[in-house]
């Protein structure tokens, strides 16, 4: 099942905290990146987080695989893991 992560740096964190667990965060999302659990991931433009795309058999699956992120394990991070099923809306165009 897919899910699409928006993880977002905690309102009113100094800079200061996020910094040391710059590289652990990278070094996880490589870690489940090359395991086929992370598909994509971009930077929300202003830098305040990120967005991915994450594949687990469940939601309580998700969350547990979000809660190893060394930001969201320290409160850096807030995720809001929303559950994704396949758009079937365009059906309707070629209904008889």
């Amino acid at each position: 099942m897919q899910f699409l992560v928006i993880a977002k740096i905690t309102e009113g964190t100094p800079s200061e905290k996020v910094l040391p667990y710059v590289k652990p965060e990278a070094e996880k999302i490589w870690e489940y990146y090359a395991a086929d659990v992370v598909r994509s991931i971009y930077y929300i433009a202003d830098m305040s987080g990120a967005v991915f795309m994450l594949e687990a058999d469940n939601l309580e699956a998700a969350q547990e695989i979000m809660a190893q992120f060394p930001m969201v394990q320290n409160n850096i991070l807030n995720c809001e893991i929303l559950p994704l099923k396949a758009y079937t809306g365009l059906e309707a165009l070629f209904a008889q």
